[in-house]
């Protein structure tokens, strides 16, 4: 007669297995099997018949019925150890057909104790009570009950190391039960996902990292629609040193249409940055955005807008930037819209975003930020307005270098302007001079050329009369030292 699967209970994140109960033979078979004549085992023509017709009852689905004749049976004196294990064995049965594994449990472990049923049949009954055992809890015991079957000649399938490794998982014995799992694998004649899930769950606790990865690979090549084998393959790969092959797997996973959560397209533009490839990377999570793929948060705009930014593409990094600094209304926020501006040439507008910046506050270098107000303010030649900037730039010892840098450059250019000018100035005058100079030597031809005191009128160039009167005389403030 057999008996049907039931399914054990799982702790500790162990995947729960289907087992099977080993057949039970009929009295008969285990007549048929008798060793040598160390123990009786025959049954009375009396104990036979009441068997015959408690059987009946079990045939009839009656099993109440049955189990009350075994008990009642069982309290009969005179009884054989051979009759009372078999009484056992069948009340067993019978206990466990009306969901009582508990009075199995205790049949079977009696009837085995008494150790007067043949070897076959005693060691079936030790494997179906340790699967017993298993399913209520009893690890240990269970356990105990298996290996001795094994230790006295039970050949070990890949049901049954199953069922062993599963026991072991459940008192956290990984060592034992990993190669069990190895031999539930290496036994079956096709691995199934029950194969492949055990054993890598004795590989994740014994953290044996690259026999996880190794098994995944092969999980995902057999399973490739199962999302989750390709999400954790990827993690390994990344936690074994194999970022770009994790990086590759993610994008795949992308590409087939298997990443829809929002922090797995992040984790996937963040791959894109940290790869060098941020153009890839903000084209994919621009999409996702505007899709609605991707939650519209700040920190998700900042992403997009500083991948835009790693791939110099500033005109596209403003907007996003100009938005998430409206959304979030912080300093730091419109210091990277600043940058953006001033990539862009776009210098007076960089400025006022940089301006903001400082006057929202939470920047983490402040003095940094008033270089680079200083830098738009020399792009727009406001040189006084940038030495300003840079000497506020002084108060910070991490920038005071940079400043100090600036404002000696600028005071150079400055002086160096100045003193073009000022050359410029003295080439101006002096070829004034020589014009006027031979005006003066032509002759007086009308009154007009003379004014009331009867002095020389010049008609001066415009490049003259900055300097000179129409006397022809230098004008005071231009007299040389």
């Amino acid at each position: 007669m057999g008996y049907p699967k039931f399914t054990t209970g799982a702790a500790g994140g162990l995947a729960a297995l289907v087992i099977a109960f080993t057949t039970l033979g009929p009295p008969a078979a285990a007549q048929r099997s008798r060793p040598p004549e160390t123990v009786e085992r025959t049954l009375s023509q009396r104990v036979g018949e009441r068997i015959l017709e408690l059987m009946e009852h079990e045939g009839a689905g009656e099993h109440a019925a049955a189990l009350a004749g075994y008990r009642d049976m069982l309290e009969t004196e005179g009884l054989t150890p051979y009759e009372r294990a078999m009484l056992l064995q069948l009340a067993g049965r019978s206990a466990w057909e009306l969901d009582n594994p508990r009075e199995a449990i205790a049949a079977w472990r009696a009837a085995i104790a008494l150790d007067a049923l043949p070897e076959d049949d005693a060691n079936t009954l030790r494997i179906n009570t340790g699967q017993l055992l298993l399913a209520e809890g009893e690890y240990r015991a269970g356990i105990d009950l298996m290996e001795t079957a094994l230790a006295r000649g039970v050949p070990l399938g890949p049901d049954l190391a199953m069922r062993l490794a599963q026991g072991y998982g459940q008192l956290e014995a990984y060592g034992p039960g990993l190669n069990y799992a190895r031999q539930a694998f290496d036994l079956a004649e096709t691995p199934d996902r029950p194969h492949f899930s055990l054993l890598l769950f004795f590989y994740q606790q014994l953290d044996m990292l690259p026999e996880q990865t190794g098994l995944l690979g092969q999980m995902v090549a057999r399973w490739p629609d199962e999302k989750a084998y390709w999400t954790s393959y990827a993690s390994l790969l990344a936690r074994t040193g194999r970022e770009a092959d994790a990086f590759e797997v993610n994008r795949i996973l992308y590409l087939n249409g298997m990443l829809t959560d929002s922090d797995e397209l992040i984790r996937l533009a963040r791959y894109y940055s940290y790869y060098e490839y941020p153009f890839g990377g903000a084209s994919m999570l621009e999409r996702e955005l505007n899709a609605g793929r991707v939650e519209p948060e700040p920190e998700h705009f900042r992403l997009l807008a500083d991948l835009w930014r790693q791939a110099r593409e500033w005109e596209r990094a403003r907007p996003v930037l100009q938005r998430v600094a409206t959304l979030t209304g912080a300093g730091p926020d419109y210091e990277r819209l600043g940058e953006a501006l001033y990539r862009a040439g776009a210098f007076s507008e960089a400025e006022a975003m940089f301006v903001q910046a400082l006057s929202r506050g939470g920047l983490n270098r402040p003095g940094d930020t008033w270089t680079l107000v200083g830098n738009t303010r020399v792009e727009q030649d406001d040189l006084l307005g940038a030495i300003d900037a840079f000497e506020r730039g002084l108060a910070w010892e991490y920038s005071r270098a940079t400043a100090q840098g600036w404002i000696g450059f600028i005071e150079q250019k400055i002086a160096i302007q100045r003193d073009g000018e000022r050359f410029a100035q003295l080439t101006t005058i002096e070829a004034c001079e020589l014009e006027i100079e031979r005006m003066r030597r032509g002759p007086v031809i009308s009154e007009d050329q003379l004014d009331s005191e009867g002095v020389r009128i010049f008609d001066l160039s415009a490049e003259c009369e900055p300097y000179f009167d129409v006397n022809g005389r230098l004008k005071p403030e231009f007299e040389r030292a």
